[in-house]
């Protein structure tokens, strides 16, 4: 078992790494350690992060397959199953660090103060408007 430190540490290198450039991940290797996870995974960490595209958690910590376990919700807005998987992650692999991924310029924070600074209207014909296809 990996202590919250360690995992810290990793994550922390990781990112140096991928803001330098100089991310260690090869698509290759990656398929030899996908075959050893087959019957089991042990991740060291758990991110909750954000659906943004731009924020990949593998990517930007420069991690591979089976290293973190991840769960992606725009604007880290919380629900219980989230709250569920992260107690599951915690319990059944005795992952010790939870991290909260925010990040800046999130299109799901945008999008919601822009919704609170439009006028007034019932937010099923807003909803509505929105989703048709033209």
């Amino acid at each position: 078992m990996v202590s919250a430190l360690e995992a810290l540490t990793r994550l922390k290198e990781g990112n140096r790494r991928f803001v330098a450039g100089t991310a260690m991940r090869v698509a290759a290797a990656e398929h030899s350690r996908r075959i050893e996870l087959l019957d089991d995974q042990e991740p060291f960490a758990i991110i909750l992060g954000c659906s943004d595209s731009r924020v990949p958690a593998e990517i930007v910590f420069d991690q591979g397959l089976g290293d973190l376990f991840v769960i992606r919700v725009a604007g880290n807005i919380v629900a219980p199953s989230q709250i569920g998987s992260i107690e599951f992650a915690a319990d059944r692999y005795g992952v010790r660090l939870v991290v909260v991924l925010g990040h800046s310029g999130c299109g799901a924070v945008i999008a919601s103060l822009e919704e609170l600074e439009r006028p007034s209207e019932t937010p099923n014909k807003r909803h509505a408007r929105n989703c048709e296809i033209h």
